[in-house]
């Protein structure tokens, strides 16, 4: 997956892991693990080209088993002409923490 990321620029970002050619991993110092996905914007001449797509790990219990479980996310909105251009952007929202509600 080509994208740069400098430790420096995301203090609250403690992991990056690369799924694939449009989603990463991410797990923060506070604990929490975001998955972002750059998903693409199939319809001919469309904008923006990508969007970030959010979603966090999250516990649940069934039957006395504890389960983790992707749930749907909401951070701000972003987006990108660029698959990196729009992980890069979508870091800055997980990185400060900042959910919509």
């Amino acid at each position: 997956m080509p994208i740069c990321v400098s430790r420096e620029d995301y203090p609250n970002i403690t992991e990056i892991w690369g799924h694939g050619e449009n989603t990463i991993v991410v797990n923060t110092t506070d604990g929490r693990r975001v998955k972002i996905t750059a998903a693409h914007n199939i319809r001919s001449g469309a904008i923006p080209n990508y969007y970030a797509d959010y979603e966090e790990v999250r516990e649940i219990e069934i039957d006395g088993e504890t389960l983790e479980v992707w749930v749907d996310a909401h951070y701000p909105w972003q987006d990108g002409d660029t698959v990196e251009d729009c992980l890069l952007g979508a870091l800055v929202w997980v990185n400060s923490g900042e959910k919509d509600n």
